[in-house]
């Protein structure tokens, strides 16, 4: 945390720039798991979807001189993630119809970029505070809200009760929404899997 508040947005830019590997290493760890998230949901496979966001990054690092400005940076790699998973859709069997459904949704969203853009950046918000939670409690947020996986199933790969998966589910819902922003809670809502 107090490494973020040391790179101001000239400061990331320039030792990007210059090849500084912790000014890289901030970068990936700021967006990775966001990313990762953002390609599972275009192709459906996170395996594949790590791969790909890896593979972005490496092309970060190529062309890391070319970056005006923080939002110059992200929409780099929010198009560069969205574009690499709709490759490997073109490449992959019985995706036509995923992919037409991913670009049909797209063309319904207002300025989809900007939304895309929205959604990464309250993901990355609420990671980094579903990780600041106590342990088992993160990790059912993570399970239901992240991964869309039911009380049940969450129970049943946690060895746990019923009931204290949906107790531990409204502890950590209540403590995102003390930690983030009213509108990144009420995003993080929308966005999520469960309505």
């Amino acid at each position: 945390m107090s490494q973020e508040s040391s790179y101001n947005e000239q400061q990331l830019l320039r030792g990007l720039i210059s090849g500084d590997m912790s000014h890289y290493s901030y970068v990936f760890k700021e967006y990775y798991s966001a990313l990762c998230l953002y390609a599972t949901r275009i192709i459906g496979e996170p395996g594949h979807a790590e791969d790909i966001v890896q593979d972005v990054f490496e092309k970060l690092w190529q062309k890391r001189s070319s970056f005006e400005n923080l939002r110059h940076l992200k929409d780099f790699l929010y198009k560069a993630t969205r574009n690499a998973s709709l490759n490997f859709l073109k490449g992959t069997q019985h995706s036509m119809e995923r992919q037409a459904a991913f670009l049909y949704e797209q063309e319904g969203a207002a300025a989809g970029d900007d939304l895309d853009i929205i959604r990464m950046e309250v993901f990355r918000a609420i990671y980094r505070e579903i990780d600041n939670l106590p342990e088992q409690c993160g990790k059912i947020v993570r399970m239901s809200y992240i991964d869309g996986m039911k009380n049940e199933q969450i129970a049943e790969a946690l060895s746990i009760s019923l009931q204290t998966v949906k107790n531990q589910k409204t502890r950590g819902m209540k403590l995102l929404r003390m930690r983030v922003s009213p509108v990144v809670f009420a995003l993080f809502s929308l966005f999520s899997h469960h309505s």
